[in-house]
């Protein structure tokens, strides 16, 4: 089966992950910084703002996938991986935010990032709509979630050292550092899951029902959804920031 990648759209993915590791690090100093309701409200911001990025990544990254016969998309288990990517990283966030952190919390953090980053990545292969059967290398699967954690721990450990850090020139090196990581957790977790996948072509197959979107429209459509969702929370945290040095 002839499998091909468009290159703008690839990059375009690899630039919504590196973003959407950016402001959930940006958010996450947001979130130690408040107590009560308005710290809430930031765990909730950051949670939709990264969970929105990573599965945006996926789905963008999927636009880039080209195969034939044509792929559309489930809508309703679209919707159920953005759910599962929210809910992932509220998870993961509020265990990385508490006061205290011990190596253990990290790991924990690590692993529901990481299990949200894969069950995203799954759940949204699963609403796929192609005449093909789908199947999985298990080496291959495991070792994208592995990745996927390992990633997330990584990125972890340089966000909650970022917390006693000056903001100076090397806070920034860090921080950029930080986002880059997370970038590359969701974009290598989710190349590997993709070279697990092994499609069979089986035209017997139903591939288009009432609720399927063309990945074209979906994927772009995602696009402007998240990268407009980064530019007002971008104008949120000048806002605060502002605020605060008031």
């Amino acid at each position: 089966m002839n499998v091909t990648y468009d290159i703008p759209l690839v990059i375009l993915s690899a630039i919504v992950a590196v973003g959407a590791g950016y402001f959930t690090i940006e958010m996450s100093q947001e979130i130690t910084f408040n107590k009560g309701l308005e710290r809430w409200s930031w765990l909730i911001i950051s949670a939709i703002t990264m969970g929105m990025g990573i599965w945006g990544m996926h789905f963008i990254a999927m636009t880039a996938f080209s195969i034939e016969p044509r792929i559309s998309y489930d809508f309703l288990i679209v919707l159920v991986s953005l759910v599962a990517a929210v809910l992932g990283c509220t998870q993961g966030l509020y265990i990385i935010t508490q006061p205290v952190v011990t190596n253990k919390t990290i790991l924990a953090g690590a692993i529901t990032m990481g299990s949200a980053i894969a069950g995203m990545h799954y759940i949204g292969m699963a609403a796929m709509r192609v005449a093909a059967d789908i199947s999985y290398d298990p080496t291959l699967f495991i070792l994208s979630v592995l990745i996927a954690i390992a990633a997330s721990f990584a990125a972890i450990k340089i966000v909650i050292g970022l917390r006693k850090g000056k903001r100076d020139t090397l806070y920034n090196i860090k921080k950029a550092s930080a986002s880059l990581i997370m970038g590359i957790a969701v974009l290598s977790m989710h190349y590997t899951g993709m070279a697990a996948a092994q499609f069979r072509i089986n035209y017997d197959l139903i591939t288009q029902q009432a609720n399927t979107l063309d990945s074209q429209i979906i994927g772009f459509s995602v696009a402007l959804a998240v990268l407009g969702m980064f530019a007002i929370v971008y104008t949120v945290l000048v806002n605060s920031h502002w605020n605060r040095s008031v």
